[in-house]
């Protein structure tokens, strides 16, 4: 199955496969797939990975982006 939702792909699949431009970057158990490098590189997502307290599987919780500066205005 396909999964977008990272949480959901971690508490109940056996194995995940993380893919960028239609290559593997990581694949094995959800914790091995999880990792904040994989994370930042596949998604470019600034997370941490914390155990879930229900379950024991990788929770992954975003970060907040760092600001942009205003546009000036032309």
């Amino acid at each position: 199955m396909v999964l977008h939702d990272l949480n959901l792909a971690a508490r109940y699949a056996d194995h995940v496969v993380a893919m960028r431009d239609g290559r593997i970057v990581a694949q094995g158990r959800p914790a091995e797939g999880f990792t904040v490098e994989v994370l930042e590189s596949v998604f470019g997502l600034s997370a941490l990975v914390v155990p879930d307290p229900a379950t024991g599987t990788p929770l992954v919780v975003p970060l907040p982006r760092a600001p942009r500066p205003a546009l000036e205005e032309v």
